[in-house]
């Protein structure tokens, strides 16, 4: 959600550098032991949800393209991929993103180069990634990686503890992007609320009024997120990603909750046909419903 809706709220290019923020964040906790690049993918397909293999046609990974050096892997599985689906998000943009500026900061890492690596193909099953050596040596020819599938529980796990990772970096990297305003949160939820609004819609639900707009939200929802309305007032009464906050002890959490109230407001702002705005008041999950 904040991912998607600040690319939407910013553009794609200005949430690059968001993206490459978390990837740093990520590195940080996920950053592979041992001196080779072997050793690095080998890790990556036991520790992490990353599933990578290294691709050959004719023989051979590294081929010249275009006057540059570039070899192919493909990614069975990786931390966004499930989300991608499920979410119906296209392939390539700043979720990609964030998982390809992690490869290449494993590849810089390794190699000593700069790299880019770029999602060229996306399918049910696994995403053929593109890597192009900007600098410095590319992956030895005799790279062989080969990804075995986790187990269910080994799967789950695992997506967990780098989900959490990521949520931990998406909060700081928010406050680095931003510069400490969590107003732009509130748009990237905002943004966000207003695609779900939308499919929510599609279904054939429509509002009269605002109280049926949430209740129609609630519905659609699915208890992600539920509110309550008192009046011209908003009560958050169950928030998944608050309860995530709070379980993790995210750092500028403030930066999640402005999203949260952000996508309520798109999701009722679609459902209403209106101008919606939700203001903060001085009580903690309770907000002033603006109909503009």
């Amino acid at each position: 959600m904040v991912v998607v809706g600040l690319e939407d709220a910013i553009g794609v290019r200005a949430s690059g550098g968001f993206a490459n923020l978390l990837a740093r964040e990520i590195m940080n906790t996920y950053q592979p032991p041992g001196g080779s690049l072997q050793d690095a993918f080998e890790w990556l397909n036991r520790n992490t949800v990353f599933r990578l293999d290294t691709y050959r046609a004719g023989g051979r990974l590294v081929r010249d393209e275009e006057g540059s050096k570039a070899f192919y892997l493909i990614a069975r599985e990786c931390p966004v991929r499930q989300i991608l689906y499920l979410e119906d998000l296209p392939a390539g943009r700043s979720l990609c993103r964030i998982m390809c500026s992690y490869l290449e900061r494993l590849l810089a890492g390794r190699l000593g180069g700069r790299y880019r690596v770029e999602p060229v193909r996306a399918g049910p099953n696994a995403c053929l990634l593109r890597g192009v050596v900007l600098s410095g040596s590319p992956p030895p020819d005799d790279l062989e990686v080969r990804s075995s599938p986790p187990s269910r529980d080994e799967y789950l796990r695992l997506l967990h503890e780098m989900l959490s990772t990521m949520l931990h970096g998406l909060a700081r990297a928010l406050y680095m992007t931003l510069a400490g305003n969590p107003a732009m949160s509130y748009r990237a939820g905002k943004s966000y609320g207003r695609q779900v609004g939308a499919a929510i819609l599609a279904e054939g639900y429509e509002a009269s009024s605002l109280g049926e707009a949430v209740e129609i939200m609630n519905q659609g929802l699915h208890g992600m997120v539920r509110v309550r309305l008192e009046g011209e007032r908003l009560v958050l009464e169950k928030s998944v990603f608050h309860k995530i906050v709070e379980r993790e002890k995210i750092e500028h959490p403030e930066f999640i909750h402005r999203t949260v109230q952000g996508f309520i407001a798109g999701v009722l702002e679609i459902l209403l046909g209106r101008r919606i705005e939700l203001r903060s008041t001085g009580e903690e999950r309770v907000y002033q419903v603006m109909q503009l």
